[in-house]
């Protein structure tokens, strides 16, 4: 099977402006502008947008598994392995070894680490977030990754399956509000269970497949999609008091409509989001987002070792990080993701 590769890019562009929320949320919240930014508790949210735009990605890529086989989908699934393992290796292993040789301060479980190397520490409330804690949303994408062959020809062969969606999404909203505000979210267990369960997921990557198939089914100009897109985000998220609740899914519509909205636009929007440089930034942004803990762990260990902890100040410390994760990310994109793809895949 051969992906159609609709390489879109001003995708890659929001790809690697969701990253760098990301990272802002965990590390730069306390560095100028955003200690006083009104979307930084937000910035999360960035996690959601990338369960939707994988279901858009995976539905216009390969809607060759329309018509269901398992020697597609089984080249799909090492397709996606040999995308994602490798970097996502490669920061278990260096979080492993400075747990033991840097940083005493981090504590790695054995089932944990088992959990989080087989991609199953979602699954494990206690675990979610253990070794290195972003990749419980690759648990959950791999969750995802492990259904779109059997789903995805439901999509294209049924003529309900749009309504089959919006229920599946309010039905999961309301199962996700009503544990949030029920549930005592001060116990660990319950806490991790509602914000990181895999299923409580699912709604968004269906209703980015469902973004995916009405861009392949339709031609239109979708300036005004991420304009209203864009403007419901500024409006809304600010007024929110626990961001926390949009977290499962409930802005999964309007995430769809701004991808969707971006993939489809012309003129001004299409022109800057197709900036090279963020384009660049986008080919590096699954680096910057699995990579992000380890390589702080790293930089800020080499700030204590050189006595410029307190010298660089908060914002001297976070933006060296920032760049110096940019950089590295890239010339990984370039090597370390590139080389599997170029020795594995060639003769697949």
């Amino acid at each position: 099977m051969t992906a159609n590769n609709k390489f879109i890019a001003q995708l890659s562009s929001l790809r690697f402006f969701a990253a760098i929320a990301v990272v802002i949320f965990h590390f730069g919240k306390w560095s100028f502008p955003f200690n006083s930014f009104p979307y930084t508790n937000a910035m999360h949210l960035a996690v959601s947008f990338f369960f939707v735009l994988s279901g858009f990605i995976m539905i216009i890529n390969y809607n060759e598994l329309k018509e269901f086989s398992y020697i597609k989908a089984g080249n799909f699934y090492f397709k996606r392995l040999i995308r994602i393992v490798p970097l996502y290796i490669i920061a278990l292993i260096v979080l492993f070894f400075v747990s033991f040789f840097v940083d005493n301060d981090i504590s790695i479980s054995f089932d944990g680490f088992i959990q989080s190397l087989f991609f199953l520490q979602a699954w494990f409330p206690t675990n979610a977030l253990s070794v290195n804690f972003p990749g419980w949303s690759i648990s959950v994408e791999m969750f995802f990754y492990l259904l779109f062959p059997f789903i995805v020809p439901l999509f294209f062969n049924n003529s309900k399956i749009s309504k089959y969606v919006f229920l599946f999404w309010l039905v999961s909203s309301i199962i996700f509000l009503w544990l949030f505000f029920n549930l005592d979210q001060t116990d660990i267990f319950i806490k991790n269970f509602t914000k990181f369960f895999p299923l409580l997921h699912l709604n968004q990557f269906l209703i980015g497949m469902m973004a995916g198939l009405v861009f392949l089914k339709n031609k239109m100009n979708g300036n005004i999609y991420f304009i209203l897109a864009m403007l419901f985000l500024i409006v809304y998220l600010p007024l929110v008091p626990d961001n926390f609740i949009n977290h499962n899914g409930l802005i999964a519509p309007i995430f769809a409509f701004l991808i969707l909205g971006a993939a489809t636009s012309t003129s001004v929007i299409k022109k800057i989001l197709s900036w090279p440089l963020l384009v660049k930034g986008g080919e590096a942004s699954y680096g910057i987002y699995i990579l992000q803990f380890p390589v702080y762990l790293i930089i800020y260990q080499f700030y204590r070792v050189t006595n410029t902890y307190e010298y660089l100040g908060e914002e001297g410390r976070f933006y060296i990080y920032l760049l110096f994760l940019i950089l590295f990310c890239y010339i990984s994109s370039k090597t370390l993701e590139a080389w599997p793809k170029k020795y594995l895949l060639t003769k697949n």
